[in-house]
């Protein structure tokens, strides 16, 4: 027998372990450095940076705050969007996550996760930067979304999606949505003489938009004072005042349409069909709609 072999075995064994406990250090610190950088990396700097950059995309005026990192890679904080229509109220968007979309990185168009609170709802949204965009959002309070001195407010809570391409500043690009309003009520209506608050029910909304001009769909009214339902266009412009209707209707009054909303049909002309219901043409604005 050798000797001399046990001691061989024994010193590999050390040196093995060595090697180990090494390899384990160096990991080790490793970690360390890159948590301790990533706890010093100046979050303000970098949501300044992402507000600039989001700001130059949509065209709209951001503000952040509240800005610290998240592990592996993100960024936390409270966005405001101050909407492109002054009838809309700013949007407060809390607790706003964003992360890289990993796969993405390795394409040509590198992309953002967001996800975060909206109008006691929340959102879900991934947006590239070649206009690349799929948004999710739910239990959403329409009435924080509008000012209150508008002449008309929708109150209800909204749940929906969207999916846009090639979407840019200038309002060009496409996409499909589709909108769902529980409880919705429309609200200012005394001016027209009709009650304080109008039951809609459930509203549903579907289309697609291009460019500057939005096609919907489906239009449903249903469970409300009023049932409706019917499609049209709309053409978008920076106000509502300067946004134009063309929308056709068909609504059918139930049990529980108010007396001086009957009253209003009948002045706009229209003769009721034989299941009782009316076919009207809504044009002029959005801020001053006419029923035709």
């Amino acid at each position: 027998m050798n000797p001399a072999a046990p001691k061989l075995s024994s010193g590999w064994q050390r040196l093995a372990g060595n090697r180990r406990l090494l390899l384990l250090c160096v990991l080790l610190f490793v970690a360390s450095a890159f948590f301790s950088f990533w706890a010093s990396f100046p979050a303000e700097l970098l949501q300044r940076r992402l507000v600039v950059e989001a700001s130059q995309q949509t065209g709209l005026q951001m503000r952040g705050s509240n800005a610290t990192m998240l592990f592996p890679l993100g960024l936390e904080l409270d966005l405001q969007v101050l909407p492109a229509l002054p009838e809309f109220a700013p949007l407060e968007l809390e607790g706003v996550q964003l992360s890289p979309v990993w796969l993405s990185l390795f394409s040509g168009d590198p992309a953002l996760d967001l996800q975060g609170g909206l109008a006691g709802g929340s959102f879900d949204m991934q947006a590239s930067k070649g206009g690349q965009l799929n948004l999710v959002f739910g239990d959403v309070d329409l009435v924080l979304l509008q000012k209150e001195e508008a002449l008309y407010r929708l109150q209800g809570v909204l749940n929906g999606r969207l999916a846009g391409r090639q979407l840019s500043a200038a309002m060009t690009g496409s996409g499909e949505f589709k909108l769902q309003v529980q409880d919705a009520h429309l609200l200012g209506l005394e001016r027209l003489g009709l009650p304080t608050s109008l039951s809609l029910g459930l509203v549903r909304v579907e289309g697609k938009f291009n460019q500057h001009r939005l096609s919907l769909e489906k239009l449903l009214f249903c469970d409300g004072m009023i049932e409706l339902s019917g499609g049209g266009t709309m053409l978008v412009a920076e106000t509502a005042a300067k946004t134009r209707l063309n929308l056709n209707l068909r609504l059918l009054p139930t049990q529980t349409t108010p007396d001086s909303l009957r009253d209003l049909l009948s002045l706009s002309g229209a003769k009721p069909t034989a299941d009782g219901s009316y076919l009207l043409r809504l044009g002029g604005s959005l801020a001053q709609p006419v029923l035709r």
